[in-house]
């Protein structure tokens, strides 16, 4: 469920501002707040189903916005190559030309896929 939690907040990042605004309200309240369904349908004044609906349909979205445009995978793709970047050139004691030329290599990489 955690990491459930942590990939709808980060399709939210990106593209929760293409959800309405009702959409909005109950994924920040239901994700980033946790609170229960009764809790969200008693502060927005509508039912538990109503409030289920809305977080479906708002997830759903959120996926469909994914699936087409792809830019979570990608800043997930880029940070974990950064990260990698970021351990070669970390390791002082393994720095030579080669491991250089690998995280020059790694950079252009990077900055051509953007």
């Amino acid at each position: 469920m955690l990491e459930k939690v942590g990939h709808v907040i980060l399709l939210k990042d990106f593209y929760g501002a293409l959800l309405t605004e009702k959409q909005q309200d109950v994924i920040n309240l239901y994700y980033e707040n946790d609170l229960s369904l009764s809790e969200i349908a008693d502060n927005l004044n509508i039912t538990r189903q109503a409030v289920h609906d809305l977080l479906k349909r708002a997830e759903s979205a959120l996926e469909d916005y994914e699936c087409r445009l792809g830019l979570v995978k990608k800043f997930l793709n880029t940070r974990q190559q950064l990260e990698e970047v970021y351990r070669i050139l970390n390791d002082e004691a393994q720095i030579k030309e080669e491991t250089l030329a690998e995280a020059v290599r790694m950079l252009r990489s990077i900055t051509e896929s953007i």
